[in-house]
């Protein structure tokens, strides 16, 4: 479905002076939080043909600082704040590769034999007394389902035995996507669906045909 990249960041802040590094920190800790930006290695060209660039418009959801903070560096003559500052940040990317479906789940529920329909009749005195109401009885079958899409919702299937189905008691649902970031992006799209089907004789049922996964 896709993958995430982390980028940890560690570096220092040079000043001559404490007043000069607390806003050279100040104008750091700005720049750090405005989120949704590219992040790349330059070249002393200015160009960013390197290995390392992480673009914010190809990441789901755009690029995001998960951290931020100060440690104390690997300086001698404990220099943090006399003369720099040691800052450590993380930035997270995520892409995502394909666009149709990505779950699929049904189940099919048979109920019934087809053999006799009983109820204990109950007597003024002494225990109820089994009586037959009818000698057959039909089947029943509930075919439920849900399928998520990536990008859009996902047509259901048709029922298993269409011929057979109360349509008076067919369900379908549409859920809003699971998965909402900023851009807008928005991914993970639910369906659920159940046929109620009602049939005098059994209807063959062997396996599902279960669409690809893109």
């Amino acid at each position: 479905m896709g993958q995430i990249q982390d980028w940890h960041i560690l570096g220092a802040i040079h000043s001559s002076s404490q007043a000069d590094l607390t806003s050279k920190l100040t104008a750091l800790e700005a720049a750090y939080n405005v989120t949704h930006q590219d992040l790349c290695l330059y070249l002393n060209d200015g160009t960013t043909k390197t290995r390392h660039e992480m673009r914010n418009v190809d990441q789901f959801g755009g690029n995001v600082l998960t951290g931020f903070g100060y440690i104390d560096g690997p300086w001698k003559m404990r220099c943090e704040y006399a003369n720099r500052r040691t800052f450590w940040a993380t930035i997270r990317g995520e892409q995502r590769f394909g666009t149709g479906q990505y779950a699929w789940r049904e189940s099919l529920t048979i109920k019934g034999t087809g053999g006799p329909k009983f109820r204990y009749m109950p007597q003024l005195d002494g225990p109820p007394e089994p009586q037959v109401l009818q000698t057959q009885t039909p089947f029943y079958y509930v075919q439920e389902g849900m399928a998520i899409g990536r990008e859009a919702y996902i047509v259901p299937p048709g029922p298993l035995f269409p011929i057979t189905e109360h349509l008076e008691m067919r369900e379908i649902r549409y859920l809003t996507p699971r998965d909402m970031r900023w851009g807008p992006k928005n991914e993970l799209w639910t369906t659920t669906w159940r046929y109620v089907m009602e049939a005098v004789n059994i209807q063959s049922f062997t396996v599902f045909t279960l669409p690809g996964i893109l």
